[in-house]
């Protein structure tokens, strides 16, 4: 049997978890990850660290992990067991233009979910989309 381990910190410390299989294929109702509170997260974080952005190309990369880290860091936050969180994030110019991001997974609608925001200022737009996947 194969064991999972998850590592977490806890008073300035990393502290490894392992866990059994538990042959749990879906999650309890109230373990389910919800993409409105999600949603509140990036909002907030966004709105916090573009409203006045200025788009530099040179910028842009490191902006763009920042934004992914801190809201990572929030939605592990919210304690949802057993799921997996990835984050995409697209940073780009206002140029007049147009713009369509998609992204394709494959993966099992009944338990995987996703969040999503996209905001726009002066100089740049910014598309984040968090994933929640379900690990059985």
């Amino acid at each position: 049997m194969a064991e999972s381990s998850h590592a977490r910190h806890e008073n300035n410390r990393q502290v490894i978890e392992i866990w059994e299989p538990t042959f749990r294929m879906k999650p309890r109702d109230d373990e389910r990850f919800v993409p409105r509170e999600v949603e509140v997260i990036i909002r907030e974080i966004m709105e916090k660290k573009l409203r006045k952005a200025k788009f530099d190309d040179q910028k842009c990369k490191v902006l763009a992990l920042e934004l992914c880290t801190e809201i990572k860091e929030k939605v592990k936050d919210l304690n949802i067991p057993r799921y997996k969180v990835v984050l995409q994030s697209v940073i780009g110019e206002v140029k007049g233009q147009g713009a369509y991001i998609a992204s394709r997974c494959l993966w099992d609608t009944e338990t995987d979910n996703y969040a999503s925001f996209s905001m726009k200022n002066s100089s740049l737009f910014c598309v984040l989309m968090v994933f929640g996947l379900y690990l059985e």
